[in-house]
């Protein structure tokens, strides 16, 4: 007779899954979490146009309403939209803003929001991303240490930044650089949700060796096993979200 799988291989299994998962996404402060992988939506994406060439197109205030929410783009000295074919773009093709200033781009929602999210581009010691509900600042990420979070180097290509609030959320992002060590940030979206991660892909080779896993599993009976079987596809599976 065959013998039975050690409850223990299973919960190792499971357990693995789920810490793999989870490294994608970093605790801040006040609730708030920062990935650097994918989201899946619901979210808006803020529109700074397409125009062609390099240089600065405006450093004029933008005014942008989506749905029920406005968002209205202020900058500092030196700081602007910029159009997409100047370097370090992060988002090709489309236009994105730099800052080069304490105060460089700052977005207001007019209602509190709850994920935001920008390709960031070669994130230097001077970089900043501030979060704010009011006058209080929920947190900050600097460009040093966002480069330790998404394992990229200075000069690296652009990166995501997603961040969800479950407390309290923002409703001010002030994006901050300084000359020489200025900031570029584009691709930026919003919700009044947090936005769930992207499920982290398995190669070929991890793949084959999961299925292999689980047919074993499966040929040493019902019952007991059946269940854990569930329990393994669940903890690599994206989670399924409602529309708002």
């Amino acid at each position: 007779m065959l013998k039975k799988l050690a409850p223990i291989a299973l919960v190792a299994f499971s357990l693995t899954a789920i810490s793999t998962a989870a490294q994608a996404q970093v605790a801040l402060d006040n609730g708030v979490s920062i990935n650097t992988r994918p989201v899946t939506g619901p979210y808006t994406t803020i529109d700074l146009g397409s125009q062609a060439g390099t240089g600065f197109i405006s450093s004029m205030p933008l005014s942008l309403s989506y749905a029920n929410v406005n968002v209205n783009l202020s900058f500092g000295n030196g700081s602007g939209l910029v159009a997409s074919g100047s370097s370090n773009n992060p988002s090709p093709g489309q236009n994105f803003i730099h800052s080069a200033a304490a105060n460089g781009a700052t977005f207001q929602f007019s209602s509190v929001q709850s994920f935001f999210a920008a390709s960031w581009s070669a994130p230097d010691d001077a970089n900043m991303l501030s979060f704010y509900n009011g006058s209080q600042l929920l947190t900050s990420v600097s460009g040093s240490q966002f480069r330790s979070l998404a394992g990229v180097g200075l000069y690296s290509p652009a990166s995501n930044a997603a961040f969800n609030f479950s407390e309290l959320g923002y409703d001010r992002v002030v994006a901050s650089g300084v000359i020489g060590g200025s900031m570029q940030i584009g691709a930026i979206s919003f919700s009044d949700q947090p936005v769930d991660i992207a499920p982290i892909p398995l190669n070929a080779a991890s793949l084959g060796g999961l299925m292999s896993f689980l047919m074993m599993l499966a040929m040493r009976g019902k019952g007991g096993t059946q269940v854990m079987l569930r329990m393994a596809f669940a903890s690599i599976m994206p989670r399924r979200r409602g529309m708002a």
